[in-house]
């Protein structure tokens, strides 16, 4: 993509940013560069070993083997710290740019930045028109962190990817948690 006009003109959030939106909603891909989730097969399958070992190490620990609950808690963590930091240095160096924007990550952003509107607003207020004014704030608040967190997120390496999956499941709890707050 070419660069992009200034986050705080017009043509980025009228122009620029709904294209890209649109883009990555039909699956056009721009990233030329970047590292791929399935060349990563290795370290995803790794990753997941760990965390059954924290979370099982977990119930050990709570349970009657603290020794050996401990111990994969232990491993279980130092595997997950050595592939999140072996992926952000993975991808040291590499200019971050809209062209590898993750955009579950930036819903994400946006949903949550409604829900906690929507949840002040209406929980604590119990009036619909507060509730819309604070959900309108959340949303302005959760639409620009979702784009510093969209395009910041490229930096964790093949990992945000698969963080990128994770926004889009929690995007969609967070959807059925505003239509909850909605009717009640």
């Amino acid at each position: 993509m070419n660069e992009p006009p200034r986050f705080l003109s017009w043509d980025f959030h009228a122009v620029f940013f709904p294209r890209l939106l649109w883009s990555r909603l039909n699956g056009v891909k721009t990233e030329k560069g970047g590292v791929s989730f399935g060349g990563h097969m290795e370290l995803t399958v790794i990753l997941f070993v760990c965390l059954a070992a924290l979370v099982f190490g977990a119930r050990m620990v709570i349970g009657r083997i603290p020794i050996g609950g401990w111990t994969l808690v232990t491993v279980g963590t130092a595997g997950i710290l050595f592939i999140l930091i072996a992926s952000i240095i993975a991808q040291r160096g590499v200019r971050l740019t809209y062209d590898g924007f993750l955009i579950w990550t930036f819903f994400f952003f946006v949903f949550l930045g409604l829900t906690a509107g929507l949840n002040w607003g209406l929980v604590n207020h119990h009036s619909h028109g507060v509730g819309m004014r604070a959900a309108a704030v959340g949303l302005i608040g959760g639409y620009v962190a979702g784009i510093a967190a969209g395009r910041w997120a490229q930096s964790l390496g093949w990992v945000s990817r698969l963080l990128d999956g994770f926004a889009g499941l929690a995007t969609i709890g967070l959807l059925v948690a505003d239509m909850l707050l909605l009717v009640g």
